[in-house]
């Protein structure tokens, strides 16, 4: 199971047949992949060649039909009964971060109180996509998402990549902040080393 993926279209429905030749365009593998239809709309997806399975994880973000793919690695611990899967790979963005705070180590700083980073866009850092950080990180969709933190004085935004439904009043996904019935408080993180604090 080293080089298997879970997926899940998030938001819409479409055949085996279907997801198969959109997912063989998206991904445009190297190898052979197989992939297996799983309750609740789940796909088991286990790749031949290991670029394929990285590239997977760690590109992105997969859209089809303008919804968004979700892709996980398989673990133990997965199971079909949720209503989407709780541990996604997600791409983030700074848009607008200051140039005094665009270096890596503080964009990884901001990344892991958000997530388990694993992939930052080191394009974004001289500027060649519009001067934006990019990063993939590991996101709870079960938990309240973040959106914004607060460095020093400075407010910055940030947008998750091709999910739909994201409710910035009580933090989760599946509903938009007009149908939310919740508030939270935002809390205060402290940035080792740096002299910084992160407000979510």
């Amino acid at each position: 199971m080293k080089q298997v993926v879970i997926t899940r279209l998030l938001r819409k429905k479409i055949g085996y047949k279907a997801l198969m030749n959109r997912i063989h365009t998206l991904w445009k593998p190297i190898g052979n992949f197989n992939l297996i239809d799983l309750e609740n709309d789940y796909y088991l997806v286990k790749f031949e060649d290991i670029e394929d399975y990285m590239r997977v994880l760690t590109d992105g973000p997969w859209m089809i039909y303008g919804s968004y793919l979700t892709v996980q690695p398989w673990s133990r611990n997965f199971t079909i009964i949720e209503k989407h899967p709780s541990q996604v790979i997600a791409w983030l963005r700074l848009p607008g971060l200051p140039y005094i705070y665009y270096n890596i180590v503080l964009i990884r700083i901001i990344a892991n109180t958000i997530g388990i980073v694993i992939k930052i866009d080191y394009n974004t850092k001289v500027g060649e996509r519009g001067k934006f950080a990019r990063i993939a990180v590991v996101i709870d969709l079960n938990k309240s998402l973040t959106p914004c933190v607060g460095i020093d004085d400075f407010i910055q935004k940030i947008e998750y990549e091709g999910l739909q439904q994201i409710c910035f009043k009580c933090g989760t996904h599946g509903h938009v902040k007009e149908a939310c019935q919740t508030n939270q408080e935002g809390k205060h993180i402290d940035i080792p080393n740096t002299g910084h604090t992160v407000e979510e």
